[in-house]
């Protein structure tokens, strides 16, 4: 990786906060100089207690580098307590020195995203946490786009029965001139009122289906 690739790689982890939970001091020092140095804001944890009082917190770290065996509350439990009570999920990476498909499928069921064993390579552990990043970036841009589609689903809407009260107006003026005799004037403007009547028909029809269709897209996701 060239030096403008890493510059650009550190200022897009600048914003992203990762929690590193273990209870070996020595591990948490050697985790907290590498994930600083690749570019991460770093917040540590001495056990699982600990790191759940942090993600309980405003601002929750968008990654986690958890220790499965922890006092207290061990990783596999923190996991499934993230799981279950935290909104905004943050991306967990898993470390442990329990080997085995077991282990590995117990850590993946609780929550965990990643697994490594101990002890790990820290080029694998910078690119798990890479991905994490791709993914975090990803979530946030969906975020927004859902967000801008929901205002634009909002002023559909607005625009929707703005045009249904004209709508209704021109339907009450096409009903008062047909009253006024069979004028050859007044059916050439009754017959462009209805032209216009319609049009506004296709429009709030079209209008409301692309709502639908929104509501849908959202539900499903």
């Amino acid at each position: 990786m060239g030096l403008e690739e890493e510059k650009k790689q550190e200022s897009e982890h600048e914003s992203i906060k990762v929690l590193i939970a273990d209870d070996d001091a020595p591990t948490r020092i050697l985790l907290r100089a590498a994930v600083s140095r690749w570019g991460y804001v770093v917040v540590e944890a001495a056990d699982g207690e600990e790191a759940w009082e942090i993600i309980q917190k405003p601002d929750v770290p968008q990654m986690l580098i958890v220790d499965w065996l922890m006092p207290k509350l061990d990783g596999i439990d923190l996991c499934r307590r993230v799981k279950k009570e935290i909104k905004h999920y943050p991306y967990i990476i898993l470390l442990t020195q329990l080997s085995g498909t077991t282990n590995i499928v117990k850590g993946l069921e609780a929550g965990a995203d990643e697994f490594l064993s101990k002890p790990f390579n820290m080029a694998e552990l910078q690119s798990r946490l890479s991905v994490g990043a791709r993914i975090i970036h990803y979530k946030a841009k969906l975020a927004e786009t859902n967000e801008r589609f929901k205002s634009y689903y909002n002023q559909a809407n607005e625009l929707s029965s703005e045009i249904k009260g004209i709508s209704n107006k021109v339907d009450a003026i096409i009903s008062e001139c047909s009253t006024m005799g069979d004028n050859p004037k007044n059916q050439h403007q009754i017959a462009k009122l209805n032209e216009l009547h319609e049009d506004f028909k296709k429009i709030i029809e079209g209008i409301d289906k692309l709502s639908i269709e929104h509501q849908q897209e959202s539900d499903d996701s």
